[in-house]
């Protein structure tokens, strides 16, 4: 899945503003069979990674270094226009690690390219 805009947080507060979002939610399928027949009684999902890859995020006044290698942080995927009127709402992804990103420094503050994030789902 693909959003525009997002948010990351730490607890309640805004720590950076996100645009460019893809959401991949990878998983092996897997067969229960049952005394002896030839097709699956149920197909089950296993092994799930959930990988969010961010193209751009504009710091508010957190260092990205000191927060991103330390912590987990909620991501917080919001709808465009279009999908609110689809009836698809944002997506809030809790206690996410970051496992790469690139970052640059500007006048005003922070900014980083590139990020890609875990998410462990619960299973």
């Amino acid at each position: 899945m693909k959003f525009s805009v997002g948010r990351l947080r730490m607890g309640t507060e805004t720590i950076a503003k996100c645009v460019n979002i893809t959401l991949r939610i990878d998983g092996n399928p897997v067969s229960l069979y049952a005394g002896g027949y030839m097709d699956p009684r149920a197909v089950e999902i296993g092994n799930r990674a959930t990988t969010v890859s961010i193209e751009f995020a504009e710091w508010n006044k957190y260092n990205p270094n000191d927060v991103l290698p330390n912590n987990y942080v909620d991501i917080e995927l919001l709808p465009s226009a279009a999908d609110s009127e689809r009836g698809v709402g944002g997506v809030v992804l809790t206690n996410c690690k970051a496992t790469s990103y690139d970052c640059a420094q500007t006048q005003n503050g922070f900014v980083t390219y590139r990020m890609e994030f875990t998410y462990a789902l619960n299973s």
